[in-house]
């Protein structure tokens, strides 16, 4: 299956409940772990990614906790993703970590993909980055609206007249 991993999808739900909170004060690891069922010992994992990739703050001490490192509408998904999971890629041949990307790919030389992938790969990313944990709080953003310029097989059909029977170019 291709999509997020379990570990980025924790990320997601933990940093849309730090954001979520009214109370500035940080939270910690295992009252968001109780709100939201994700077990503790991975939750405390992708909270130190997130930390180290500059998204979340961490507090220590008694009143110690987590909480965003900036605003929701600054946090992309792309950026979430990079933090828990690395570059994002679709195929090794798109991976930027990779000093020669298609070296594993037995089909390299004759590939008549790579082009249209690593196209594809860029349009993904451009994506993950446009979108923010502000707008997967708010549902009803804009940004989540198809732009494909791909026109569905229905919609093509509708805009193609009915053919009257006895009219021109029926034999």
């Amino acid at each position: 299956m291709f999509g997020f991993t379990r570990r980025t999808d924790y990320a997601l739900v933990a940093l849309a409940g730090l954001a979520d909170e009214p109370s500035p004060d940080p939270k910690s690891a295992r009252s968001i772990s109780e709100r939201y069922g994700v077990p503790l010992p991975l939750l405390m994992n992708v909270l130190k990614d997130l930390v180290n990739g500059g998204i979340v703050s961490s507090t220590r001490g008694a009143k110690g906790g987590y909480s965003l490192a900036r605003a929701p509408r600054g946090i992309s998904v792309h950026d979430v993703v990079s933090a828990i999971e690395g570059p994002v890629s679709v195929t090794l041949c798109c991976d930027p970590a990779e000093a020669e990307p298609c070296q594993e790919c037995s089909v390299e030389i004759h590939c008549p993909i790579t082009h249209s992938v690593r196209r594809m790969n860029e349009r993904i990313q451009d994506y993950l980055r446009e979108v923010t944990l502000e707008h997967l709080m708010n549902d009803k953003s804009d940004v989540f609206a198809p732009t494909s310029r791909l026109v569905p097989v229905t919609s093509l059909r509708a805009r193609i007249p009915a053919r009257v029977p006895g009219g021109k170019g029926d034999s």
